[in-house]
C-alpha cells in the first residue's frame, strides 16, 4: 500500500522524515526486545547463584534429614540420567537443570556427612578448596594466564576421555578386588591431584562456554545450559578435592 500525497507541499515533504523517523523508533525498539533476548555472563551469572542455591537446599536436606540419606544411591542415578538428557537434547530444559541441582545436592549432602564422620572438619576444608580453586582459576582466566584456544581444548578433550577411562577401569578392578582401586594403594594421591587438576582447569572451558555464547549473542535460554555446565565441573571439583583431602587425612 503506498501513500497518497498531500495537497500541501509542505505536508508533502515533511510526510517522508515523518514516517522515516516512526521506522528508526520501531527498529530500536524492535532491537532492544531482541537483544534483551540474547544471552548474557549477567544472566547466566543470576541462573549459576540460583541453581547453587538449589544444590546447597538439597544438600542441607540431606545432611539434616536421615530418611534423605537413604536415597544417596538413587540420586546418583537419578541425577546422571538428568545430566546426559540435558547434556544431549536439543531443546534446553531449564526445569531439569534445576531438578538436576537439586537432586545432585541430596548425594552431596550425603556423602559430604558421611565424609565429616569419618574425618572431622573435611567438609569445610573441602568447600574452601574448590572456592580458593575456582577463584585462582576464574583469576587466571579473566587476566589471560590461561587461553581457551582451540590447543588447549583439544588437549583438555582427551584429558578428559583419558581420565573417564581410567576412572571407568579402576571402577572394575575396585569391584573385582572389594577396593577402592589405585585409591587404596600409596599412588592415591597423585591420582587425587590429577583428578583435581582436570577439574580445576576444566573450569576454563566453562568460563569461555558463557564468553562467547554472550560475544555470539546465543538465545537467552543458552545461559540454562552454562550454568548448568559450570555447576557439574564445580561438583566434580569439590569431590575430587574431598577425595584427595580424605586420602591425606587417611596417611
Amino acid at each position: 500500500m503506498t501513500m497518497s500525497n498531500s495537497h500541501n507541499p509542505v505536508m508533502n515533504r515533511m510526510l517522508p522524515a515523518t514516517i522515516e523517523k516512526a521506522q528508526a523508533e520501531y527498529d530500536a525498539q524492535f532491537e532492544s526486545i531482541v537483544s534483551a533476548q540474547k544471552m548474557t555472563v549477567g544472566g547466566t551469572a543470576i541462573k549459576i547463584v540460583g541453581l547453587f542455591a538449589l544444590l546447597l537446599t538439597g544438600a542441607l536436606v540431606a545432611w539434616n534429614v536421615d530418611e534423605v540419606k537413604g536415597l544417596m544411591i538413587p540420586a546418583v542415578f537419578v541425577a546422571l540420567g538428568l545430566a546426559l538428557w540435558i547434556s544431549f537434547s536439543k531443546k534446553v530444559r531449564p526445569g531439569a537443570v534445576m531438578a538436576y541441582a537439586v537432586v545432585e545436592g541430596v548425594f552431596i549432602g550425603t556423602i559430604s556427612y558421611f565424609f565429616e564422620q569419618a574425618y572431622s572438619g573435611i567438609v569445610m576444608n573441602a568447600v574452601l578448596g574448590t572456592l580458593t580453586t575456582a577463584g585462582a582459576m576464574f583469576t587466571a582466566y579473566s587476566m589471560g594466564w590461561v587461553k581457551v584456544t582451540s590447543r588447549f581444548t583439544k588437549v583438555m578433550t582427551f584429558a578428559l576421555i583419558g581420565y573417564a577411562g581410567f576412572a571407568l577401569v579402576n571402577l572394575l578392578v575396585g569391584m573385582f578386588t572389594s577396593s577402592a582401586g589405585i585409591y587404596s594403594t600409596e599412588f592415591a594421591w597423585i591420582a587425587g591431584l590429577v583428578g583435581v587438576g582436570l577439574a580445576a582447569f576444566t573450569l576454563n572451558l566453562d568460563f569461555e562456554d558463557i564468553s562467547q555464547g554472550a560475544a555470539q549473542g546465543l538465545p537467552r535460554e543458552y545461559e540454562w545450559k552454562a550454568a548448568f555446565g559450570l555447576l557439574v565441573t564445580m561438583v566434580w571439583l569439590y569431590l575430587e578435592i574431598l577425595r584427595l583431602l580424605a586420602i591425606f587425612n587417611r596417611d
